[in-house]
């Protein structure tokens, strides 16, 4: 059990993706998981309301109240285009076979 100290937490929601970084997605996932909270309570169902009702509270708050936004990361470099690469590349379809 020693090994496992180093080891990230188990999140539901991943806060350092990019996909949660516009508002508009945070706020669209925590409304739909509170409309499926209100559906569960109209309906009648106190075991999935519960359950809805605490993770739309859990979506609200790392979402919103405890959400800090991923670190921006630059692209990669472009490679320039060589034109000596293409000389390198062989055609693999060819019929000839290589000369050893």
């Amino acid at each position: 059990m020693a090994d496992n100290k180093n080891k990230t937490p188990f999140y539901l929601i991943d806060t350092q993706s990019q996909f949660y970084k516009p508002v508009g997605v945070r706020a669209a996932i925590c409304a739909s998981v509170i409309f499926w909270a209100v559906l569960e309570t109209w309906h009648q169902q106190p075991f999935w309301a519960v359950i809805s009702v605490a993770l739309a509270v859990y979506c609200i708050y790392v979402l919103f109240w405890s959400y800090t936004p991923p670190a921006d990361v630059p692209p990669p470099p472009v490679r320039p285009y060589d034109d000596d690469e293409d000389e390198e590349i062989k055609d693999v379809d060819s019929d000839e076979k290589p000369k050893p």
